[in-house]
């Protein structure tokens, strides 16, 4: 029949694009295009809005990226962490964590994705919030959402961490890794340092050793 090799063609140029990774992202509307991906595979992009915030621009972070997005916003001033996954392959289950100080959390907003969880711990002195939003879709039309918070982790610079993952038991490793019900790992503190103070010094080593194989952005924040 003429249909098969027709199909073949087709389905052959469905796996060129799916390897392509994520070259192109797909647009979401009123959401802001990604400018940088650290991770592979997907796009995860994120940044900081509202009327707490002062203003914006970028730091270069030695073996991470020179697109960090840097944040200067009123101490216990309202605003939101706002975050867009753009992916063309379907998803299957698809999940994003944000590893932050540990902040006042208000309303959750989200455009095919769903709030799982918002936990607070404390590790080698160093309290943060994990959030946990999962996609809720069958297909990979990409999807945002919105988390409104107060910014009063503390004056000074913080750090944020957001992760996109398609494995659900690979939170649960990480957490153990950064202490969570575990001893934390040498990385593990260094990134805690980064989420609680801001300090980026080996932020790319950490990067290696606990972040392989998922989607990051990180970006900074300083209370003013």
């Amino acid at each position: 029949m003429r249909w098969k090799p027709l199909f073949a063609v087709l389905l052959g140029l469905l796996m060129v694009d799916i390897t392509a990774g994520s070259a192109v992202a797909a647009p979401i509307p009123t959401q802001p295009a990604p400018e940088h991906n650290i991770g592979l595979g997907t796009v995860v992009f994120t940044w900081l809005k509202g009327d707490a915030v002062i203003s914006e621009g970028r730091a270069w972070v030695p073996g991470v990226s020179p697109y960090v997005k840097t944040y200067q916003v009123k101490h216990n001033g309202r605003g939101s962490i706002s975050v867009s996954v753009f992916k063309w392959v379907p998803l299957g289950g698809y999940f994003t964590a944000v590893i932050m100080p540990d902040m006042t959390t208000y309303n959750f907003y989200g455009e095919r994705f769903k709030l799982n969880s918002i936990s607070t711990h404390e590790v080698a002195g160093y309290r943060f919030k994990v959030l946990t939003a999962e996609y809720s879709s069958w297909f990979s039309f990409g999807g945002w959402w919105e988390q409104e918070v107060k910014f009063d982790a503390g004056y000074g610079t913080h750090g944020m961490l957001v992760i996109g993952y398609n494995s659900w038991p690979w939170l649960a490793n990480f957490l153990a890794a950064i202490g969570v019900g575990k001893v934390a790992s040498e990385a593990g503190k260094k990134l805690l340092q980064f989420i609680v103070e801001g300090s980026a010094e080996g932020l790319a080593s950490v990067i290696g050793a606990l972040l392989t194989g998922v989607s990051i952005d990180v970006a900074l924040f300083t209370e003013t």
